[in-house]
């Protein structure tokens, strides 16, 4: 009787921080706006369209939506940041909404395949040079919602916080 007593005042507190915790869902799509090919050249424009379900019954207003778009470089496999963005957005209460973030681009350059010569291994079979493609592409994602500097929701691509966190502390010094 005494120990159930003490779990329960013990898990009050814990209790109370729970029930202020915002229940805010975010489902992020990378939808393609287009692409053109010049030569061996492609360059497509995307952006991030993110679905904010609110399933609290208080509203949000004035809340900072930030987002970090996260490209790998084709060659060498290093992560870098794509796009950056924030915009001020009002939440409903038990409703859905979708925001978009700003337009960002990829380029990527096909390699190239050269026969140089002669193969001195195998004479009746030609020897080739080959280039790699180069370039970038999408690797991910981190979206942040704050208000009042304190965060209410957040979504990532899976480990992307974790491998970005050097690149992302350099970008709020500068």
């Amino acid at each position: 009787m005494k120990r159930s007593i003490l779990i329960l005042v013990a898990a009050l507190p814990l209790l109370s921080t729970l029930a202020g915790a915002a229940d805010i869902r975010l489902k992020v799509k990378n939808a393609t706006l287009g692409s053109e090919r010049k030569g061996d050249t492609r360059k497509s424009q995307r952006q991030l369209k993110i679905e904010i379900d609110n399933r609290d019954r208080e509203d949000y207003e004035g809340v900072t939506l930030e987002w970090v778009v996260i490209a790998r470089d084709i060659r060498n496999r290093k992560l870098s940041i794509a796009s950056r963005g924030s915009k001020q957005i009002d939440i409903p209460a038990d409703d859905e909404m979708e925001v978009s973030s700003s337009p960002y681009s990829f380029s990527k350059k096909e390699g190239e395949v050269r026969e140089i010569r002669e193969n001195r291994f195998r004479p009746d079979r030609p020897q080739f040079d080959v280039e790699p493609d180069s370039g970038t592409r999408y690797a991910g994602y981190i979206i942040i919602l704050t208000k009042d500097e304190e965060v209410i929701a957040e979504a990532a691509t899976s480990g992307m916080k974790k491998r970005m966190a050097p690149l992302l502390s350099k970008g709020k010094k500068k």
